[in-house]
């Protein structure tokens, strides 16, 4: 290389070198020059504000869907308690009152010649005589018996029970559960949660997540103009998707509570019709046998199970009240203040003229004890059923109330059950 080739050379090396340092007070190319901090600020409270309101939504349907399983599941459990005492009650009347009689049997007819007949009615009265009548009746009852009646009802009630249906709805409302209803919602509605609608958001919003809208807009990859159109219609966008996970998981949950009200109640009814039938089957097999080697018959009191006990629900939440609902002539009446409060009405009592008047909004309504003409904001709106006493309670048709304060009511005429959905 020649001596002017290789001082053209270090020339050029020098004004690479030179070209490659950064003056001290050069703005670093990660930031735009101009970028507003207080856009940034400004998109950052607005996401937290999204989070925080979702999060408490989440928080209130959470804790009413649990409300609503925790009282079904203390009322069929309760119905469950109540059902095996009786039975557990009759099983002993029944076994203490054919032993007595066998007794007495024994007594009259003690030749050799009704030995045999005497040891088959002994036999069949003995509940714990593997097939015989009052045993078939007993097994039946056992809900620790696998396979009798009172056991797929006792394991279909219990949580614990894996694929119950008990067990179904309790998962449903777990977020700890995977692919429930309440473990997706809580995801959507998780920032950290990688995928979610939530933590889509938090990262558009955010000006450290690389490639983020806000990110871009701190780089100078955006306009401020172009950064503010595109994370307003994202927030915008993602507040609609998240309001419509939600009302989604909201209608997921009240439709398995729903389903399994009317599956387990449906059940329950079952069990009590095949357990009555097995105790009528047994005690005619047992009267038959006595009739033909004794003659004559015993008097045996009928059993008696009945849950007709009508629940409210409103919006998803057991109601309990003081004076329980009744059904007259088709319609099901409800305590006035009771159900008047809980649906937000402010109501006031005339003593004169026994009437209430209840307000909502811009609804008022008139009605009088014993009237089927009441008046909602003037308008009357005929009942079929009158306001009225029950107990000292004065009790109104819930249909009426519900819907003239803007709810949506449906009655379920198999699980005994009054549904009212507020708008």
């Amino acid at each position: 290389m020649t001596k002017k080739n290789t001082m053209i050379t270090m020339a050029l090396l020098a004004g690479f070198a030179a070209a490659s340092v950064i003056p001290a007070n050069a703005v670093p190319q990660a930031y735009a020059a101009n970028y507003d901090k207080a856009l940034i600020q400004e998109v950052n409270d607005r996401y937290e504000r999204l989070e925080a309101k979702y999060r408490g939504m989440y928080d209130e349907d959470k804790k009413k869907s649990t409300d609503a399983y925790n009282a079904f599941y203390e009322q069929i459990h309760g119905e469950q308690r109540t059902f095996d005492k009786l039975l557990e009650e009759d099983l002993d009347y029944l076994t203490t009152l054919l032993d007595k009689d066998y007794k007495s049997l024994a007594e009259q007819y003690s030749g050799s010649s009704y030995r045999d007949a005497l040891n088959a009615y002994k036999r069949e009265i003995n509940p714990n005589y593997s097939s015989g009548a009052l045993w078939k009746y007993a097994t039946g009852n056992n809900e620790n018996y696998s396979s009798s009646t009172h056991w797929n009802f006792a394991t279909q009630i219990n949580e614990n029970y894996s694929s119950s249906l008990m067990w179904k709805y309790h998962n449903e409302n777990n977020p700890n559960y995977s692919g429930s209803t309440m473990w997706g919602f809580s995801n959507e509605m998780n920032p950290s949660y990688s995928g979610s609608k939530m933590w889509e958001l938090h990262n558009e919003s955010n000006e450290n997540y690389s490639g983020s809208t806000m990110n871009k807009y701190r780089h100078g990859s955006l306009s401020r103009a172009d950064a503010e159109e595109k994370i307003n219609k994202i927030l915008t966008d993602g507040e609609k998707d998240l309001q419509s996970i939600r009302d989604k998981a909201v209608a997921s949950l009240e439709k398995t509570q729903k389903n399994t009200i009317q599956e387990l109640t449906a059940l329950r009814d079952t069990t009590v019709k095949k357990v009555l039938r097995q105790r009528s089957d047994s005690l005619e097999e047992i009267m038959a046998l006595r009739k033909r080697h004794f003659g004559g018959g015993l008097e045996i009191k009928p059993l008696d199970i009945s849950f007709d006990a009508i629940k409210v629900m409103i919006d998803g939440e057991l109601q309990t009240f003081e004076q329980p609902p009744v059904n007259k002539d088709g319609s099901v009446l409800v305590p006035m203040r009771a159900i008047f409060e809980r649906l937000g009405a402010v109501i006031s009592w005339n003593e004169t003229e026994r009437s209430v008047t209840a307000t909502k909004g811009g609804t008022t309504i008139y009605l009088q004890i014993g009237s089927t003409q009441p008046t909602v904001n003037g308008t009357p709106k005929p009942l079929e059923v009158p306001a009225q006493l029950v107990n000292s309670s004065t009790m109104v048709p819930v249909r009426f109330i519900s819907e003239a304060l803007g709810s949506e009511v449906s009655w379920d005429q198999a699980a005994q059950t009054v549904f009212i959905k507020t708008k």
